[in-house]
């Protein structure tokens, strides 16, 4: 079993499942799969069930997932443990909404079927949780979520995701206008990305960035790139970002950066 390929292919399934495709978590899911999520009680046992549980459910939600995290293990070459966490807001048809942190925990296996040549991957244990209090008249989805939790603001999905290894070999897929600025550290050699949802640390270099995302990050410092977007004020040597960081710009570079935010600013509002 290939884990990156699982890797890559759960973040498929779980982006897909959020945007109310779920054929493809139902085509993966093993016939005695195991699922629990994300309310407590919600337990279902074997693809029937799922199918079953699913096949009655009827809602008007919509979902937005922010930046996504991935770490996976492998005990054996037939098997992997995949975990996902990120922010999941559900969007109702009244236009409110509600933000929680989502934790998905994926045990795949490989599987032969009767009508099938070669084993193939299949979802074995599905958890879901952050364990909101389940209102009593919801069966998968959370369309009564609102009367019993209040949470964040909205996430919102008008971005590219951009993909990332974590220093910790986790696997990154995050929103690209979520990226505010990025900082070299271990000596240059990997770096931070600082975001609206938090910190995630990244084995590339703030040059390999730089040059990867060109449309994305300017260079102001040697130590730092930024997200134009998130510029608030550029000042004396130094930048200032919507949430207050102050980055320093070389003064012999002062004039050049100044000069090509304006220009960006300028192509992209007209102004």
């Amino acid at each position: 079993m290939n884990s990156q390929k699982i890797v890559d292919l759960t973040n498929d399934i779980v982006q897909r499942y959020y945007h109310n495709d779920i054929q493809p978590f139902l085509d993966h899911v093993d016939e005695k799969v195991l699922w629990y999520g994300p309310a407590k009680g919600q337990f279902l046992s074997g693809k029937q069930a799922i199918l079953d549980a699913w096949s009655g459910e009827k809602h008007s939600l919509s979902f937005s997932l922010g930046n996504v995290r991935v770490d996976h293990i492998s005990s054996h070459n037939s098997y992997c443990e995949v975990m996902m966490s990120f922010p999941v807001t559900t969007h109702y048809p009244d236009g409110g909404s509600i933000t929680m942190d989502q934790i998905i925990h994926i045990t795949w296996c490989e599987r032969k079927a009767e009508d099938e040549k070669e084993k193939v991957p299949r979802m074995l244990v599905v958890h879901i949780s952050d364990l909101y209090q389940k209102h009593k008249a919801d069966n998968i989805y959370p369309i009564h979520l609102k009367e019993v939790y209040n949470g964040r603001l909205p996430v919102t999905e008008q971005a590219e995701r951009l993909y990332f290894r974590g220093m910790d070999s986790s696997d990154l897929y995050l929103l690209s206008n979520t990226i505010m600025w990025v900082e070299s550290t271990t000596y240059g050699r990997h770096s931070i990305l600082h975001t609206t949802d938090g910190d995630f640390q990244v084995s590339a270099p703030t040059a390999v960035l730089e040059k990867e995302h060109p449309d994305l990050l300017m260079r102001c410092h040697e130590c730092f790139l930024v997200n134009p977007k998130y510029i608030m004020e550029i000042k004396r040597f130094t930048v200032t970002l919507s949430n207050g960081i102050i980055l320093p710009i070389p003064e012999k570079k002062y004039t050049a950066f100044k000069k090509t935010v304006y220009d960006r600013h300028t192509n992209t509002t007209g102004k």
